[in-house]
């Protein structure tokens, strides 16, 4: 049920139109986060790979070197200013050897028309996808419940499920599990209790996904929970993600309370000095080498407030490391460490600060800055090669979407 979910998954100013939602807690200090270990190395660049991308979210590659994005899209095109539509602009892109393109489209995507038609379409459609025999496996955001999702109409019905997506002859589309199903029927976090003289809110959008024994582990941003997806397609919770309490920042200008407002919400209520609380909006995941699942968290984008969870299967998950800032996506390097991706240090009146990527040993916990130069700019999808390549989806709520590579 989080209410900070919308301001970094893409899905900014969706929630607002398909729910009446309250945010507990929007982007708002500027300071900067605690510095990790940098080496000192020469100025890194990103190499561009694809470009004008509808917002691209996460990244898979395959064994062979292909690489697949899933974009969000663009909502439906001619969508009135202020209204909320649901087109079929989404789709996956594969960029395999020296060939890339859309290889499948046609997929549900959500945004609400922009005021401004030179302004930058902000969607909620694919989060996630993996390569699967003649087709992918593709899950989709929402942040919304089942009876938001059922009054967008027909074409809304595969927003925040985990499906399949085939192509050419093999192009029909099966949905394997559905996760604002889920959220509506059980909202497992109701645990974590709700702001005195708030309505409860049922939001559900899924993000990141990886396999399991039994099926898939999916994060749901907005739920602060992990979802189990069996082979046949049942949905169970498999764990829950405690807020975090964190130092209240001073009162925002008058500038900051306007950018606040536009990326969807209210300022928690407390004075500067005093504790708050922050949902923890998991997000990225990943199976490592010991078998265990790595969750990390987003945590309201508060400078420094970003835990990595570690879970055994069929155990508790634990805190394995804290201290990051608003870790979007998770991936392995190969040589025995996690890669962070850091979606901004934080916002200032003009805008949000860069992101950045981290390196953290599984065995000493030690964490290293890997050089970006600040050119990391909202990024959410992140995925490492076969050689050890870093993969990053780069102005990702956008339709001047990225897939970079980035050479330390």
């Amino acid at each position: 049920m989080s209410r900070l979910s919308r301001s970094w998954s893409g899905a900014i100013l969706t929630a607002a139109a398909v729910g009446s939602v309250t945010v507990a807690l929007l982007p708002g200090p500027v300071q900067a986060a605690p510095k990790p270990d940098t080496p000192k190395q020469g100025a890194a660049t990103l190499e561009v790979i694809a470009d004008n991308l509808h917002n691209p979210r996460g990244i898979s590659v395959q064994r062979d070197g292909t690489i697949l994005v899933a974009e969000a899209g663009l909502g439906k095109p001619g969508c009135e200013a202020g209204e909320t539509c649901v087109g079929l602009t989404g789709s996956v892109y594969r960029v395999k050897g020296h060939r890339q393109g859309r290889v499948v489209e046609g997929l549900p995507s959500l945004a609400i028309g922009p005021e401004n038609p030179q302004a930058p379409v902000q969607a909620t459609g694919p989060n996630d996808v993996e390569g699967s025999g003649w087709g992918y496996r593709v899950l989709s955001g929402f942040s919304g419940s089942v009876e938001s999702r059922a009054a967008l109409g027909e074409n809304a019905g595969k927003l925040g499920t985990f499906y399949k997506a085939g192509y050419g002859r093999h192009h029909r589309h099966s949905v394997l599990a559905d996760l604002v199903e889920h959220e509506t029927r059980l909202d497992p976090d109701w645990v974590l209790g709700r702001p005195p003289g708030r309505e409860p809110s049922v939001l559900s959008n899924a993000w990141r996904f990886a396999k399991s024994d039994k099926g898939y582990l999916v994060t749901d941003a907005a739920a602060n929970d992990l979802i189990g997806v069996s082979h046949r397609g049942g949905t169970t919770t498999e764990a829950i993600f405690p807020d975090k309490l964190i130092d209240a920042a001073a009162a925002p200008s008058a500038q900051e309370r306007r950018l606040l407002s536009a990326v969807g919400g209210q300022q928690a209520t407390a004075a500067e000095g005093e504790k708050v609380r922050v949902q923890a909006v998991p997000g990225g995941i990943v199976k490592g080498p010991d078998g265990a699942y790595y969750i990390s968290e987003v945590a309201g984008l508060k400078p420094g407030a970003s835990r990595i969870w570690r879970m055994e299967p069929g155990h508790r998950p634990e805190v394995f490391v804290e201290g990051l800032t608003a870790v979007t996506d998770l991936a392995l390097d190969g040589k025995g460490s996690l890669v962070a991706l850091t979606y901004t240090g934080g916002f200032t009146q003009d805008g949000p600060l860069p992101g950045a990527l981290n390196k953290i040993d599984l065995d000493t916990k030690k964490v290293t800055e890997i050089p970006t130069d600040g050119k990391l700019q909202v990024s959410t999808g992140l995925a490492v090669g076969p050689r050890g390549e870093i993969y990053v989806t780069n102005n990702s709520t956008s339709a001047e979407g990225q897939l970079v590579r980035v050479r330390p």
